[in-house]
């Protein structure tokens, strides 16, 4: 008696059945069912990571990762990271379902295009500091990505050798502190004024962006991920620092595009130079 169809999926390459006596091979050709939901998120330069929901067929043995009509890769889990992309360029992925006896479903695709390479600064905390030259400003904005070590002071930025009491850190008990100098100090866009020496107020291991405000304007030499001493730095990344006056920068350092030296370029028109110690660059 031969096998029925309902059957079929749960042959892993083939099966035998007696037809007349005679042996006969029954080929499993039952497709899988596809996967749903395909996302693609953290899209980079030359990586990007894709994430799915399983398909609901119960034999399935993985999922091919194909690239326009080339497999790229396997996997038995419902996520993937693609790499080894080229900048602002378009890739149309796709991903098969693949079943036991090896038949694939028909896939379900999604377009993405990467973006420019960037590039940041990354300081390691021992030793890397910027000092700038002394700067007229009321506003200090900082775009960076902190890697706070644990039971250690860790500052931020410290303007106190021409603004007394104007240092910005993370404290031995992991608090946030901000010296009585600062009018305000905001985390992507909110106030966190209050809460500064009481509780984390700059998340760890995340892109942010903080802006401190003085009361009224102030001039001083600072020091980025160190204090006035070059002590307890800071480790992480950065991207960019800026000071502005009464709405109007007074010096812009951009790290996302890598220049060689220690001479930081001032991007703000003012030659306010500053001076990187250490750092090094990484790709994003």
């Amino acid at each position: 008696m031969a096998a029925d169809e309902s059957s079929l999926a749960a042959y892993i390459v083939y099966s035998e059945d007696w037809v007349g006596g005679e042996p006969v091979t029954v080929i499993n050709t039952v497709l899988p069912n596809n996967v749903t939901s395909l996302t693609v998120s953290d899209i980079r330069a030359t990586t990007v990571y894709l994430s799915w929901t399983a398909s609901t067929s119960a034999d399935v043995a993985g999922y091919d990762i194909m690239n326009g009509p080339n497999l790229i890769g396997t996997t038995a889990g419902t996520a993937y990271q693609v790499t080894g992309l080229t900048e602002e360029s378009t890739y149309t992925f796709t991903v098969k379902t693949r079943n036991a006896a090896g038949n694939t479903a028909s896939g379900v695709s999604i377009t993405v295009t990467t973006v420019k390479l960037a590039y940041a600064l990354s300081m390691n905390g021992t030793s890397d500091y910027i000092l700038t030259p002394t700067l007229p400003f009321d506003t200090v904005t900082l775009d960076f990505m902190a890697e706070q070590k644990a039971g250690a002071f860790n500052a931020y930025v410290d303007a106190s050798r021409g603004i007394p009491n104007s240092l910005f850190l993370r404290n031995s008990s992991g608090f946030d502190v901000l010296q009585a100098a600062w009018k305000s100090v905001t985390v992507d866009g909110v106030n966190q004024t209050g809460s500064a020496g009481s509780t984390v107020i700059v998340p760890k291991n995340q892109r942010t962006v903080v802006q401190l405000a003085l009361p009224n304007a102030g001039k001083a030499p600072v020091l980025i991920f160190a204090n006035q001493l070059g002590q307890i730095p800071m480790k992480g990344l950065l991207y960019s620092v800026k000071f502005s006056l009464g709405g109007t920068l007074t010096a812009s350092y951009d790290f996302t595009k890598p220049f060689s030296g220690t001479a930081v370029p001032d991007q703000s028109g003012s030659n306010n130079t500053a001076t990187l110690k250490g750092g090094t660059w990484v790709s994003q």
